[in-house]
């Protein structure tokens, strides 16, 4: 007996039949070997400016630092909201121009991640924060 399978068929298996399309939207961009490469240069001078601020004390709410804290950090490295910058409490992102630099601030965190920009980001955040709704 010969058959097609689910995916000759257009068939996605235990997906909805447009979930990939309609989830499109969490998609990031790919990056080359040297925009990686980039974005982890940056995020290394992030995190060493973060560092920082975890030092001088004074997290607020759930051990988060305030936005006002986290901003200025960031500004004395040269970036603001012409680089993409979005600041949420405790949450940075940054966009290199070739990479996205996104992480925690916290009394007991620190972390950063390398990641291509989202194709349709978080309205009003930036191009490396993730969209929470749709499109």
């Amino acid at each position: 007996m010969t058959g097609t399978s689910q995916k000759e068929n257009g068939e996605n298996g235990d997906q909805a039949p447009h979930y990939a399309e309609n989830h499109a939207y969490r998609t990031q961009a790919s990056m080359t070997a040297d925009e990686r490469a980039w974005g982890e240069a940056s995020a290394k001078l992030i995190l060493k400016e973060l560092e920082k601020v975890r030092q001088e004390g004074g997290a607020g709410e759930y051990g988060a630092f305030g936005e006002e804290r986290i901003a200025a950090a960031l500004s004395r490295l040269g970036c603001g909201e012409e680089h993409g910058v979005y600041v949420g409490p405790g949450f940075y992102s940054v966009h290199t121009g070739v990479a996205c630099v996104s992480g925690r601030v916290a009394e007991d965190e620190l972390t950063s991640e390398v990641h291509g920009a989202y194709i349709e980001p978080q309205p009003g955040t930036g191009p490396c924060v993730r969209n929470q709704g749709g499109h």
